[in-house]
Parts: structure tokens; sequence; C-alpha cells
């Protein structure tokens, strides 16, 4: 019906209208004619919601590296479950301590990806993630972005943290360990310390030989005294242990070397 209207007014342009205005005329009748018969084309999905940035970050100083975690977002920004998040990308600024800013500008220098499946370099624990930062140097701050990936390779948004690297505390020293039936003893000196540190306690590290030591210590809190009964182990398997001791100096917490590690294997029967 439409079409045919049109053509009706063609007719009637071309033999009542002089032919310069017929001509304008029918050339804007078949653009009217062209866009009213168009065809809408297909709906647009909806884009999927990127994933809300990473939560209970922090950053500490464990001896001359850094360790950065963080807890995998259960969400997307929209309070949707994340279903795309494959992968964290992890930028780190470097600024001056005495001079620098570190949240004036963001950081930009990508310095490690790390995959929620396959984790390396970081280490995977839970819900938990966590990577070592080797390259720091005192006197240097660093401020860090966590940015997650995903599938498609896209960046939600970023969580930041920043922390101003120093001289590492005194470690330990004396370590020892006694194996026993499933359990080893393991006890050491404290490091002395001058008047501005204070002793916060010791992390107890053990892995198994020929093995990575883990990102995190076998105590949940810091232990108080200089000594340990480590129960429920293998007899028959190697251990290897290492502390280190936690020193708060001002207002920040600094981790010391660990010691030299120590070899043990627990029997059956002592």
């Amino acid at each position: 019906m439409k079409i045919f209207s049109v053509f009706v007014l063609l007719r009637f342009s071309a033999s009542r209208v002089p032919r310069p205005a017929s001509l304008i005329i029918i050339s804007t009748l078949l653009i009217m004619m062209t866009v009213g018969c168009g065809k809408k084309g297909p709906v647009r999905p909806k884009l999927t919601s990127l994933p809300a940035a990473p939560e209970e970050v922090t950053l500490q100083q464990q001896g001359k590296l850094f360790v950065l975690a963080w807890t995998i977002p259960a969400e997307n920004q929209d309070g949707s479950k994340t279903e795309d998040l494959t992968a964290f990308r992890i930028k780190r600024l470097t600024y001056d301590i005495k001079e620098g800013c570190p949240t004036c500008r963001d950081p930009h220098t990508e310095v490690a990806e790390i995959d929620i499946k396959f984790p390396t370099p970081g280490q995977r624990i839970g819900k938990r993630l966590y990577w070592r930062d080797l390259e720091i140097q005192p006197g240097n701050g660093y401020r860090y972005a966590i940015v997650p990936l995903t599938l498609g390779g896209l960046e939600a948004s970023a969580a930041t943290i920043h922390l101003a690297a120093q001289q590492p505390p005194p470690s330990p020293t004396a370590l020892q360990v006694k194996a026993g039936d499933a359990q080893v003893s393991v006890q050491w000196e404290a490091p002395v310390l001058s008047s501005e540190m204070k002793l916060v306690g010791y992390n107890l590290y053990r892995r198994q030989a020929k093995r990575s030591f883990p990102i995190v210590p076998v105590n949940a809190k810091p232990l108080k005294a200089t000594h340990l009964l480590d129960r429920g182990l293998d007899n028959g398997r190697a251990y290897e242990y290492r502390v280190s001791a936690l020193i708060r100096i001002g207002d920040q917490l600094l981790e010391s070397m660990a010691t030299p590690g120590a070899l043990i294997t627990p029997q059956k029967g002592r």
C-alpha cells in the first residue's frame, strides 16, 4: 500500500509540476521510501558485566622482597556471579620515598600476569592469590594495580596499594630441629634489635624436600615463643624449616630475612 501511494504521487508530480521541481520531489520521495522500508537490525545482546575489583588486598615486605596478596572477587560490578574472570594483570609504579607521590600517577608497567587456574609465578591458596616481587630496593616506594582480566582480554577496575621498601630487620639465629614420631621440634634464638624496633612475633615456614617454600607460614598468627612442636607429619618424609621475625618499625610491619633452612625426617618410634 505504501509503495502504491508513492507511485501515485510520482505520477502526479511528473504531470502537474515543472520538470526541475518534479525531479527534486521525486528524489525526496525515493529517499523517504528507502528509509521507510528499511528493516530493523538484530537486537544487540547486553554486554557482559566486568568483574569487580580484587578484595582484601595486602602488601607486606618479607626480607628483601614484597608479598602482594588479594582475594578473587566472587561477583561482577553489577552484582552478578563472575564467569569470565580468568586472570589478573599486575602493574607497578616506582617512586622516590622522599620526593615521590605514590598516588599521583597510576601504575602502568606490567610486571606479572597471574592465571586463576595456573597461578605460576604466583601461588593460590583457596580464594587467595599471592605474588612475590623480587625487584624492590630500599629507599624506593612501589604502587601496584591488580587488574582483573576477562576471557576476552578486557581489563576491569583495578585495586591499588602502595608501600615503601625498608632495610630488612635482623633475623632469628641458631635454628635447630629434632625429629620425633610424626612430629618435629623446632627452636631458635631471638634477634638482637635496636631501640626503635619492636618484636611482634615469628613466622615458621615448612616445605617438603625439593619443593618450593610456600608464601604463607605454618602458623596462622605470629608465634610468640621461640619454639614450636610441629605435629601431624609423615614419617620417612624429609621436611625443611625456616623461621623469620616480624618486627614493627614506626607504623610499618616488616618481616626479616628467613634463617638458613634446617632439614629433618620424622621417624616412627622416636
